[in-house]
């Protein structure tokens, strides 16, 4: 039977924190992290670190205007192994949906190209969207999996997807029990059950 599975792609897939603070203290020209590698605490962790609001929208602004920026990001160590996992499930005819929020006028084309660079997903059907919940009610999604808490929660608790929350440092809070969602540590494996 045919799947409909979603997938996020940053903290998920793709390495953004690494890329994002290389970003942060390109533009502010300060570096305010602790010596790398670190945990990232939280979603919002430059801010914790010290950077202002005005510091974030340059920021944001100077990744919004650059046609590299999100097709440069590096995959994660067990991306590899979630892109031949994935490739699987397409080619047994079921239906990936890659849905992120990467704010970019050629975010989609960006995306694309890193897909099919580092996992060879060369047919990937993109959306760009922050509105993950709806996406997952409009697309009808068996199962779909996301790094942000606030993501999945929404997602599971608003539509009938089986909702899987990456295990990351910036999410461990929540009962994801109680709020229906599975905790994983990979991709892999993440549609078996649906």
């Amino acid at each position: 039977m045919q799947k409909h599975i979603g997938i996020d792609i940053d903290g998920v897939l793709a390495d953004f924190n690494s890329s994002m603070i290389e970003r942060t203290i390109k533009v502010t020209g300060r570096d305010l992290f602790p010596p790398r590698p670190f945990d990232i605490p939280c979603w919002d962790y430059p801010e914790k670190y010290g950077y202002t609001n005005t510091e974030m929208s340059a920021i944001w602004g100077s990744i919004k205007i650059d046609p590299e920026f999100w097709q440069n990001l590096s995959p994660y160590p067990t991306a590899y192994a979630a892109g031949e996992y994935l490739r699987k499930l397409q080619d047994a005819g079921h239906d990936l949906y890659f849905i992120t929020s990467r704010p970019c006028v050629d975010a989609k084309a960006q995306t694309e190209e890193w897909l099919a660079f580092h996992l060879g997903m060369y047919f990937a059907t993109v959306l760009i969207s922050s509105e993950k919940a709806l996406c997952a009610r409009a697309l009808d999604l068996d199962a779909y999996i996301d790094d942000k808490w606030e993501n999945a929660f929404e997602v599971a608790t608003t539509s009938r997807a089986r909702t899987y929350l990456l295990d990351r440092p910036w999410n461990r809070f929540g009962d994801a029990k109680a709020a229906n969602i599975i905790r994983t540590d990979r991709v892999v494996g993440m549609a078996e059950g649906i």
